[in-house]
């Protein structure tokens, strides 16, 4: 049995804050949790989605908004999201949702691979609508040989205010994960609702891999992290595969 499932998710921390900017956190080598690197770099990778075409199986969606690499291997536009709830539908604006089951999605997508002495971030924003995304549901997992999966090592959630604002219509959710002393040739990405009625409006994740060490994450909020932890359930380590 290999797991990386572990007690370092009580260092999780859950931001509050207000945005005005309808897009997402752009890497630009600053703004933490992204020091390390900027969108396009070498060793980086990037997908994002704003209109899904597949409400469930099939072929998955490929990001509309833009990926990087465009050429080459591995390919930002490689990755894929694929709705996992038989009941979900499109709307006219390109979300993905359902009124009678949570919606649940799988994200897929490549890395470049580079094995043992790498360490690799992988940064996904999500942006809902309508009832809450269930954030103790993020797993990102990797399977080169021995399945490990990891909880989120940071999270980060922002009321749109140029879509609505705190109440309003869309939630912007930023989770990180870090792999470290590793890069794998791919990974997945689960996350679903926590009931009937969330809208996926838009998607996002970029990765940097690195010999390097990576940049520190920010310190959890002690209300915060209770939040996090109680809406995560992530208090003990759980093991997958045994």
């Amino acid at each position: 049995m290999h797991s990386l499932r572990s007690l370092a998710a009580v260092a999780l921390t859950a931001g509050i804050t207000a945005s005005a900017s309808a897009d997402f956190i752009v890497p630009d080598g600053t703004t933490a949790p992204f020091q390390d690197w900027s969108q396009g770099d070498s060793d980086s990778l990037y997908a994002q989605w704003d209109v899904f075409t597949v409400a469930y199986a099939g072929a998955g969606n490929a990001p509309d908004v833009g990926s990087f690499p465009t050429v080459g291997s591995p390919l930002g536009g490689d990755a894929l999201l694929f709705g996992n709830t038989s009941a979900a539908f499109l709307t006219s604006s390109g979300n993905i949702y359902s009124f009678s089951s949570p919606t649940d999605f799988t994200l897929e997508a490549t890395n470049y691979g580079n094995g043992t002495g790498w360490n690799t971030r992988v940064a996904v924003q999500i942006r809902t609508q309508g009832n809450p995304l269930d954030l103790g549901s993020l797993e990102l997992t990797y399977d080169d040989g021995v399945e490990v999966t990891l909880d989120p090592a940071y999270y980060e959630e922002v009321y749109n205010e140029a879509l609505g604002g705190q109440g309003g219509a869309a939630i912007d959710h930023l989770f990180v994960f870090d792999i470290a002393g590793y890069n794998p040739a791919s990974f997945s990405v689960d996350f679903k609702a926590s009931t009937s009625s969330m809208s996926l409006d838009r998607l996002a994740v970029d990765t940097f891999t690195t010999t390097g060490n990576l940049a520190a994450l920010p310190v959890p909020e002690p209300a915060s992290l209770a939040l996090m932890l109680i809406g995560s359930g992530l208090v003990s380590a759980r093991n997958r595969r045994g």
